[in-house]
C-alpha cells in the first residue's frame, strides 16, 4: 500500500485508544485499538488482494466482509490524508485605503496601532481590546490596517499582507489577528506556537484550566463568574499553546451574551454602565467585561493539564465527571488552528497525553465554582 499516507505519529492515549497523525493534512484522529489493528494490516499489505486475505485468515472472515472492511479503511485513509489549500495570494498587494477610524493601544512594553476601514469592521476587533486603549495619536511599534474589497475582508501588518478572508468567514480574521497580536506583545512569532484554542483559560497563578464548549453553552459566562470569584483569566475565547507547551495570555475581555446580563450584573464591578455591543451578521447583543487582573503584573504564561468540558443547562442537575480524551478532542480540533510543524505535531500529542479531562454540566453557579477550585486543590 501507498505508505506516504501512513500516519506520521501514532500514540496510545489510554483506554485502548490511540491517537494518530497525518501529516499530509495536519490531521489528528483518535482511533480504537481494533481499528489501529486494521490499519496496520493495511499498510502493512502489498495491495488491496494481499489485505483482504490477511483479514480472511486472521480475522476468519468471508471474501464480502473482508472487501467491505478494505473499502471502509480505504476510504478512512483517503479522507485522513485530505487537506484545504489556502486560497489566498500572501503576495496579492492591494491600496490599503485611508481609515475611518485610528485606535492605539498599550500591553506592556508594546504600542499598538489598528486603523479600520469602517465602523463594522471596528466592532470585529476594538470592543474586545478597548480597555486597552489610548488616547494616543502617534503611530504603534506595530500598524495593523483592515479594510474591505467586495466580498473580502483583509488584514494588514506593517503594510504587508497577513490574510485575506470571505466576509461571512469574518471569524478566521478574527482569529488571526488574535494571533498576530499575541505574536506581538510576547515578542513571538507564529513558528513558536503548537496550537491557538477556541477555549477560554482560568488560572490561580500557579496552573490553569482550560474551558471548551459547544458555542452557547456558556463557557465565557462561566469565565466571568470564576472570574468574580478571585481567579485569573488567562484567556477568553482564544487560547495560544506555546511550544515550550505554557498556555499564553491573551488580554481580550470576556464577551457575555444577553441572556448572562441578569446573572453577572450583581457580580462584576460597573458591569451595567458597560456599553452594549451589537456583534455580527446574526446582531447579537454583546458586553465585554475586561479581565481583572493588571496585564502588566500577570504572569504571561502557565502550565495546563486539565481542560473542562462544558455545558449549561438551567433544567438539568449539576455534576462534574471525568471524561475521555476522545470526547474533548471532538469539541477542541475542529475549532482549533495546529501548526502542521512535524516537531510542533509531536509535542501537541505528548501534551494531550499529560491532560485531565472532565465534563462539567451545571445550573447551579455556586456548584460550578466549588468544582472548580476542587480542580485547582483549593
Amino acid at each position: 500500500m501507498k505508505t506516504d499516507l501512513a500516519p506520521k505519529y501514532i500514540k496510545s492515549i489510554g483506554n485502548e485508544t490511540s491517537i494518530l497523525w497525518f501529516q499530509h493534512s495536519n490531521r489528528y484522529v483518535v482511533v480504537s485499538e481494533s481499528l489501529l489493528t486494521l490499519i496496520h494490516l493495511f499498510f502493512s499489505a502489498e495491495d488491496s488482494l494481499s489485505y483482504i486475505k490477511t483479514l480472511q485468515d486472521s480475522l476468519h472472515l468471508d471474501v464480502t466482509e473482508s472487501k467491505a472492511i478494505y473499502d471502509d479503511i480505504s476510504s478512512f485513509i483517503k479522507e485522513a490524508n485530505q487537506f484545504s489549500t489556502p486560497d489566498e495570494d500572501l503576495n496579492l498587494r492591494l491600496d490599503i485605503p485611508l481609515p475611518s477610524y485610528t485606535k492605539t493601544y498599550i500591553f506592556g512594553d508594546k504600542t499598538i496601532t489598528i486603523n479600520f476601514e469602517s465602523d463594522i469592521l471596528k466592532d470585529l476587533i476594538h470592543p474586545q481590546i478597548a480597555h486597552h486603549a489610548v488616547a494616543n495619536q502617534n503611530e504603534g511599534d506595530t500598524v495593523f490596517d483592515i479594510f474591505k474589497t467586495d466580498d473580502d475582508l483583509h488584514l494588514y501588518k506593517d503594510k504587508n499582507l497577513v490574510g485575506s478572508y470571505k466576509t461571512s468567514m469574518f471569524h478566521l480574521l478574527q482569529g488571526r489577528f488574535a494571533l498576530e497580536l499575541t505574536n506581538e506583545i510576547h515578542h513571538k512569532s507564529i513558528d513558536n506556537w503548537i496550537a491557538t484554542f477556541h477555549a477560554s483559560t482560568i488560572t490561580n497563578g500557579n496552573e490553569a484550566i482550560m474551558i471548551i464548549g459547544d458555542s452557547g453553552n456558556g463557557k465565557s459566562t462561566l469565565s466571568a463568574i470564576l472570574m468574580a470569584n478571585a481567579f485569573d483569566l488567562l484567556a477568553d475565547d482564544f487560547t495560544p499553546l506555546h511550544q515550550d507547551t505554557n498556555l499564553y495570555r491573551y488580554p481580550a475581555a470576556v464577551s457575555i451574551k444577553k441572556g448572562a446580563f441578569e446573572t453577572l450584573s450583581p457580580i462584576i464591578k460597573h458591569f451595567d454602565s458597560f456599553e452594549v455591543i451589537t456583534n455580527g451578521p446574526k446582531k447579537v447583543n454583546l458586553k465585554y467585561v475586561p479581565p481583572i487582573s493588571d496585564f502588566n503584573q500577570s504572569k504571561p504564561f502557565v502550565k495546563c493539564n486539565k481542560v473542562v468540558f462544558v455545558k449549561y443547562d438551567s433544567e438539568s442537575p449539576s455534576s462534574l465527571q471525568e471524561t475521555s480524551l476522545d470526547n474533548i478532542l471532538n469539541t477542541l480540533i475542529p475549532e482549533s488552528w495546529v501548526s502542521p510543524e512535524e516537531t510542533h505535531a509531536l509535542q501537541f500529542i505528548n501534551w494531550l497525553k499529560t491532560l485531565q479531562c472532565y465534563e462539567l454540566n451545571y445550573s447551579d453557579n455556586d456548584f460550578a465554582i466549588s468544582k472548580f477550585k476542587a480542580l485547582f486543590n483549593e
